[in-house]
């Protein structure tokens, strides 16, 4: 068993924060980074003390003296590079979304398991202090059979800058859904017990942005906006939406709501500051709501998670079939959008080899 994990950062705009994180957990060390930006990488070296300092991918993969990999990469080099690692022998952590689509993701996650390597999926949501205080509540049974949830992250203008790769479908899959909504996808879903996806009827729209974009002339082809209906296999749905433009409220609100047959909760965050959490409940025959004073501190980062994880030899939360069960629901939700009618998800044995063709939706 490792005394120490020795990990490598690959992109570093917000992989920025992954190497202030890895600093921070125990039997951890920021042995290298990399970034096609050697002054960027530099001066994140030289902040957080790594020793090793890379421009090239490959070079790095080479050099670097490492146990473990942090991709955080634009969305068309994950499978790539993941499978890269993978064949050094790395263990993975990869920011979300985990593929462009489901079949990439399941050939991720066939070389995941020809390895036995660990892979998680950067869902950092998992770990936030509310969340870990979420799940508890509802494990615990206090809201009974969760049945029905809605989830969305809506911003009026939040658009990435324009002719980035994040408005480019061929680098980046889709737009806030593949963006924002595949974190309250795969928060709600793993709040909910992570049942699997029935059916999806879906809508998607780019009007502002597109408008804005051809104004600058600029390229954006993804949606700005997007909305769906999900239905699970115990019976359970869950309504999502996500927008990078929106002509509704001024304040970016991110917001989690949960009903269940002993009770509800409602969290609303707005402008990442402003939390407000409310638990309904009937006691003595009344609707009683209580808002919590303070959540219990989190017990790990996702950084220090996966470290724990490679060092004890057990499975990550946000797994690789996390990852592929939630790529199968934005295919489905995009191909919902596309056709203008409900899809139907296949069931895939994530037990067995890979499937030939697309595993992903049927109309």
């Amino acid at each position: 068993m490792h005394k120490q994990v020795r990990v490598g950062v690959v992109g570093l705009g917000m992989g920025r924060l992954h190497v202030h994180y890895y600093s921070n957990a125990a039997r951890a060390k920021v042995q290298a980074v990399c970034d096609q930006d050697i002054d960027l990488a530099g001066n994140v070296a030289k902040e957080f003390s790594v020793p090793q300092i890379f421009s090239d991918f490959d070079e790095f993969l080479d050099k670097a003296e490492i146990d473990a990999v942090s991709l955080v990469v634009p969305n068309y080099l994950h499978k790539p590079m993941t499978l890269a690692c993978l064949e050094r022998g790395l263990h993975v952590m990869c920011e979300k979304p985990m593929a462009m689509d489901a079949v990439e993701a399941l050939e991720m996650r066939e070389k995941v398991r020809k390895t036995g390597l660990k892979f998680m999926i950067h869902f950092n949501q998992r770990f936030r202090a509310e969340h870990q205080f979420f799940k508890d509540l509802i494990e615990s049974g206090k809201l009974g059979e969760v049945y029905y949830a809605s989830a969305g992250w809506r911003r009026m203008r939040g658009m990435p800058r324009f002719g980035g790769w994040f408005g480019q479908k061929k680098m980046s899959g889709g737009g806030p859904l593949i963006d924002l909504g595949v974190h309250m996808l795969d928060l709600s879903r793993w709040l909910m017990g992570s049942p699997k996806a029935v059916t999806v009827s879906a809508s998607t729209y780019a009007h502002i942005g597109q408008s804005l974009a051809r104004a600058e002339k600029k390229t954006f082809d993804v949606e700005d906006l997007a909305s769906a209906l999900i239905r699970f296999d115990n019976g359970s749905s869950l309504v999502l939406e996500v927008s990078w433009a929106l002509n509704f409220e001024e304040r970016e609100k991110v917001y989690l709501e949960f009903s269940g047959t002993k009770g509800g909760l409602s969290n609303v965050t707005y402008d990442y500051k402003d939390t407000t959490t409310c638990i309904f409940r009937e006691e003595n025959g009344a609707m009683v709501k209580t808002v919590p004073l303070k959540y219990p501190q989190t017990f790990e980062t996702a950084q220090q998670h996966f470290v724990n994880c490679i060092l004890n030899d057990v499975e990550p939360s946000a797994d690789v079939n996390d990852g592929v069960e939630i790529m199968r629901i934005l295919d489905a939700i995009y191909e919902s959008a596309r056709i203008g009618r409900e899809v139907e998800l296949r069931q895939v044995d994530l037990s067995a080899p890979l499937p030939v063709g697309p595993a992903v939706a049927a109309a």
